[in-house]
């Protein structure tokens, strides 16, 4: 179902975006997809090393790690929602889901190749990294604009910028909550 958006989304983004809302991918599929893939990525994080500061003190444990990616994200969803509606965008909160489900689901795709590839061609895996991330930018500006009905692609850098600055402020508050500390900060 989804095989088919994916490979359109490698070529033309905007058209993609528009397939995928209108779908009718069901509400109810989206939290419980949204909440799998912020597991998966966890799991993948731990799987591939725990983040630590520089010290080597463990930043997060798995749960907290899930709740702090949780928070975030439905963060993240809801910011890409209201900055792109206060800056005259269309877009509803479950178009914003289903989009931000389907570029993460793509990003944890891309993130498991990147793995293989550094299991096999390390050098290489460096450089996929290098162009998965910045073809992920450039997929959301496309979904930001599909979704808010958005001509330019600046209007979707301006949504993703104060949705980050958003973001940063909510994990900040996230991490206080959670006791999570910098090193060597008393």
């Amino acid at each position: 179902m989804f095989i088919p958006v994916v490979k359109q989304s490698l070529r033309e983004p905007r058209e993609a975006a528009a397939t995928l809302l209108s779908m009718g991918v069901p509400k109810p599929m989206l939290w419980p997809a949204f909440f799998l893939l912020i597991v998966l990525s966890v799991i993948l994080t731990f799987l591939i090393g725990s983040p630590t500061w520089p010290n080597g003190e463990e930043i997060f444990t798995p749960f907290g790690l899930t709740l702090a990616s949780a928070f975030t994200s439905v963060a993240w969803v809801f910011l890409i929602w209201k900055i792109g509606e206060l800056m005259g965008g269309k877009g509803g909160f479950d178009e914003a889901l289903l989009l931000t489900v389907f570029h993460q689901g793509m990003f944890l795709a891309g993130q498991l190749i990147a793995i293989a590839l550094l299991l096999v061609i390390p050098p290489l895996a460096n450089l996929f990294v290098l162009a998965l991330s910045v073809f992920m930018i450039w997929l959301y500006l496309n979904f930001i604009a599909v979704l808010h009905g958005f001509g330019s692609l600046w209007r979707a850098f301006g949504v993703l910028v104060f949705a980050f600055i958003g973001v940063a402020f909510v994990l900040i508050f996230a991490m206080s909550l959670a006791g999570v500390r910098i090193a060597g900060v008393a």
